[in-house]
């Protein structure tokens, strides 16, 4: 049920009770939500880790785009890449690295490593990570480092 504070004049009686009862319980409320998002965390670092052990293995691959499973190029379901992969991959590109680079070059490391990810949008996608994210660092030639 969705309620806004604009809603509050409508409630009765026993609703704002139960409204009170319910804010003064709020630490097990509160407790549940971090639960959730501790096994959300947990759930995709499992599924990440799964992905890159059967990464390793071209017959897997082959085996799940056959089936129809996947597409050929990822092993998601949704067939995009999994969260928080951009950010992995141009992490260790740029620690990796011992000079700064420019995002096609951290695409071509990381096209180098994953040929299946090398899309038109994965140059857009580091491009955009590199902006959004203040761990990394332009400088005057248009070269990003990791701020340390």
């Amino acid at each position: 049920m969705e309620f806004g504070l604009e809603n509050l004049e409508k409630l009765d009686l026993k609703q704002l009770r139960q409204l009170v009862a319910l804010k003064e319980n709020s630490k097990e409320l509160t407790r549940l939500e971090g639960r959730r998002q501790r096994l959300k965390r947990e759930l995709e670092t499992t599924e990440h880790e799964i992905r890159e052990f059967l990464g390793k293995y071209p017959e897997v691959r082959e085996i799940l785009a056959a089936s129809g499973s996947i597409s050929g190029r990822r092993l998601t379901p949704s067939g995009r890449r999994p969260r928080g992969w951009i950010q992995d991959q141009v992490l260790e590109v740029l620690r990796r690295s011992r000079q700064p680079l420019t995002p096609a070059e951290i695409r071509d490391h990381i096209a180098e490593q994953h040929p299946e990810e090398a899309t038109k949008n994965l140059y857009l996608a580091i491009f955009q990570h590199l902006r959004r994210h203040d761990e990394f660092e332009k400088d005057d030639e248009g070269r990003w480092t990791v701020v340390r």
